[in-house]
């Protein structure tokens, strides 16, 4: 079991500010831009998608880590999840201690003090990729990975934590970037059984065609579910799902089942490599 808490982004969604920015407003990157009036809808004017943290405010981590550690407490866990995906926010321009500073270096900054402190207990971090990969230059765009140049992060943060490569429509070759920087990786897709096939061929490749030194850097897959659990569960345990017929999208509602049929199939490979 690995725990997670989005930290750093993800502290809103649409016209939602979420517990921690309410609770301490003075930690938000950009108190300037209100989620009940500038979230109209994706994209808007303010280039409001989620909220961030102000990672250089001096009692943010009194609050984060203090959560952190509970949570690893009670679940007995050696590895923690940061989240730290799609972070459009970071050192804005109006933000008393950011504004000015370079992007990859706060991010680095960020990822490097929260892996600091769950090494005190011998724990481990895990985060998403996409704000490591440039973008622009690999193409994959702007969610899958950082036009806001916090990509040169991976150069910044210490080796030991544990990169989840999430890419759901093209299965993207970026795991084999991120081991070529030294960082144990699995690959993440979701909702597409035919990607994850695919995904997970080039996971098993990347291990047998490598060096031993390169091997052990390719981890496998941690597959994703953004769905709520009961639909979730549902899903899974309705043999309905299993005979739908539509074609595989990257959009859940398109694609009623995907994640669960993406799970169960990912499943049954797992069991066919160990035959």
């Amino acid at each position: 079991m690995a725990p997670q808490i989005n930290l750093l982004g993800h502290q809103s969604w649409a016209e939602t500010t979420y517990s921690l920015l309410r609770e301490y407003p003075e930690f938000d990157e950009t108190p300037h831009i209100d989620t009940a009036i500038d979230y109209i809808s994706w994209p808007n004017p303010a280039g409001l998608y989620c909220k961030s943290y102000c990672p250089l405010h001096p009692d943010i981590h009194k609050v984060v880590f203090a959560l952190v550690d509970e949570l690893m407490d009670v679940c007995e866990a050696e590895y923690f999840h940061a989240g730290m995906d799609e972070v459009f926010y970071i050192g804005d321009d109006k933000c008393p201690r950011c504004s000015g500073r370079d992007k990859a270096e706060l991010f680095a900054g960020e990822v490097t003090k929260i892996s600091n402190h769950l090494d005190l207990k011998n724990r481990r971090l895990m985060i998403w990729g996409d704000r490591l990969i440039d973008g622009k230059t690999t193409g994959v765009g702007l969610w899958e990975g950082s036009y806001n140049n916090t990509h040169r992060a991976v150069d910044m943060i210490p080796k030991n934590v544990f990169i989840c490569d999430w890419h759901y429509d093209h299965a993207e070759l970026t795991s084999v970037y991120f081991a070529m920087k030294g960082f144990d990786v699995a690959t993440s897709p979701w909702n597409n059984p035919k990607m994850a096939a695919t995904q997970l061929t080039n996971m098993v490749d990347f291990r047998r065609q490598s060096n031993p030194v390169m091997q052990k850097h390719f981890q496998g897959i941690i597959t994703t579910v953004w769905s709520g659990a009961e639909s979730f569960m549902n899903s899974y345990y309705d043999p309905k799902t299993y005979k739908i017929t539509a074609p595989e999208t990257e959009h859940m509602p398109q694609n009623p089942g995907g994640d669960a049929r993406t799970l169960k199939f990912l499943m049954e490979e797992f069991k066919k490599l160990n035959e």
